[in-house]
């Protein structure tokens, strides 16, 4: 993306993150597009984790100030000088392919450039041009931004990049049919995963969380057993006094979707001897207590999984499109960008009432 900043001469209003628990809709210029750019009216944008725990202030990758969202749909409303080589044109439905690379490095010439060593991500590593999608509008370098069918709603594009990240995250784990899986937490994170792992020929999909309210969505997104954790009880030992549920087999894969220690730990002890961890999770503080000795012991292979790559995001398009996966019941909260603090506040305590909180700029 070019450095240099043009701007319209008009304002918009943008979500800024000042310091932690504090949240302004403030006024910023309007951004030109720069060639090979493309401006975008957003409609909605999704609150991430990842923007939770940087409002926390707990985010180890997003300091404060910082310009929140990459979970963005919207229209096109401008494009930059040669922008239309990208098969892209004003009034096209697009959604976003948020990460940065530098294209030059090890794992951006392997065609892993969701690790590039240089990576930054729209609304995450923030700087003139790289504000976030909780605005007005966005300026975003054309190919990464990602057209929908036409008769798409913009509010479950805007899920895509959650979808994508658990999608990403099941082809990273060398799922197998007939798989029997361990989901630790039922957020957007890990009800993507589920629904993607059924799809991927899963036959034991036991979830785990807190709140009974997501555990009621995750039944309905095909959890073959769901586990409360508010009771005192672990998976590990519903496990134990049901051996019938994972059978002879015992699990084969857990991911792991919240990022405590605690959740770390016991994806170690349900998982089977030369199982599979996957590490989704963003971890705020650092684990202190986990027992290493049983990675070697037991051969486990411990797998982490980040963002995802174009196909990812083209093929979680798809996949809402068709409703092959449904985005619907996890979109439990719409709120209007004037009321962005409010979002927040309820997004930062999503576990008791809510799933995914989006903030829409202009709606549908």
């Amino acid at each position: 993306m070019a450095n240099n900043v043009k701007t319209t001469g008009q304002l918009m209003r943008q979500l800024q993150v000042p310091k932690p628990f504090e949240v302004v809709i403030g006024q910023i210029p309007e951004i030109e597009p720069a060639e090979n750019e493309v401006q975008v009216d957003i409609a909605f944008c999704g609150i991430c984790g990842s923007d939770v725990h940087a409002y926390r202030g707990l985010h180890p990758f997003v300091p404060t100030p910082a310009y929140p969202g990459h979970e963005g749909a919207g229209v096109i409303s401008k494009l930059g000088k040669g922008a239309e080589a990208w098969g892209l044109k004003v009034g096209d439905k697009v959604t976003f392919e948020p990460n940065l690379n530098c294209g030059s490095c090890h794992n951006c010439r392997a065609g892993r450039y969701n690790i590039c060593e240089n990576l930054k991500v729209m609304g995450c590593q923030v700087t003139e041009r790289t504000k976030g999608m909780m605005a007005d509008k966005f300026v975003a370098p054309a190919s990464k931004v990602i057209k929908i069918p036409p008769d798409m709603s913009l509010q479950k594009a805007a899920m895509t990049e959650p979808l994508a990240v658990g999608l990403h995250a099941v082809r990273r784990s060398g799922l197998k049919v007939g798989d029997h899986v361990v989901i630790i937490g039922a957020g957007t994170i890990g009800l993507s995963v589920l629904q993607f792992a059924r799809l991927a020929g899963a036959n034991v999909l036991l979830v785990a969380d807190f709140f009974e309210n997501r555990l009621e969505v995750a039944a309905k997104l095909g959890a073959t057993h769901v586990v409360n954790l508010s009771n005192g009880e672990s998976v590990s030992a519903y496990l134990g006094q049901r051996p019938e549920i994972m059978g002879f087999e015992g699990v084969d894969l857990v991911f792991e979707c919240v990022g405590v220690e605690d959740s770390l730990n016991e994806s170690v002890r349900v998982c089977r001897k030369g199982g599979t961890i996957v590490v989704l999770g963003v971890f705020g503080k650092l684990v202190n207590s986990f027992n290493a000795a049983w990675v070697q012991d037991r051969e486990f292979n411990i797998i982490g999984s980040l963002m995802y790559t174009l196909r990812d995001i083209t093929d979680t398009v798809d996949a809402i499109y068709r409703d092959i996966v449904n985005v619907d019941p996890m979109i439990t909260k719409v709120t209007d960008l004037n009321d962005g603090a409010k979002a927040f506040q309820l997004a930062d305590q999503q576990a008791r009432n809510q799933i995914k909180v989006m903030i829409s700029m202009k709606g549908e």
